[in-house]
């Protein structure tokens, strides 16, 4: 068992499959697939992303341009990239 959040949270990234898009690849929508989080090892553009309902403002407000490193936590179905860039996907059924 994880002795502190940070441990927790690092065991959960490094388990299970994750899904590489990279450029202008992308993740379409999959009835009952979701994601949990999403890392930028290198600059990257997001063209679209879709997160459902818990979100507060819209997911158009995601649409940018993030620095290499950036990690999103938030639970999203859908998710395409525009330019060059690369994407490490977590799915949340790998927990």
């Amino acid at each position: 068992m994880a002795d502190s959040t940070n441990e927790l949270l690092g065991y959960q990234l490094g388990k299970g499959a994750v899904t590489i898009i990279e450029d202008t690849d992308a993740i379409a929508a999959v009835a009952g697939v979701s994601y949990y989080a999403v890392h930028f090892p290198v600059e990257t553009t997001v063209a679209a992303i879709t997160t459902g309902s818990n979100v507060t403002g819209t997911d158009a407000d995601l649409h940018r341009t993030y620095a290499a490193g950036t990690t999103l936590f938030l639970n999203f179905t859908a998710i395409t990239l525009s330019g060059t860039g690369l994407a490490l996907v977590y799915k949340n059924d790998t927990l």
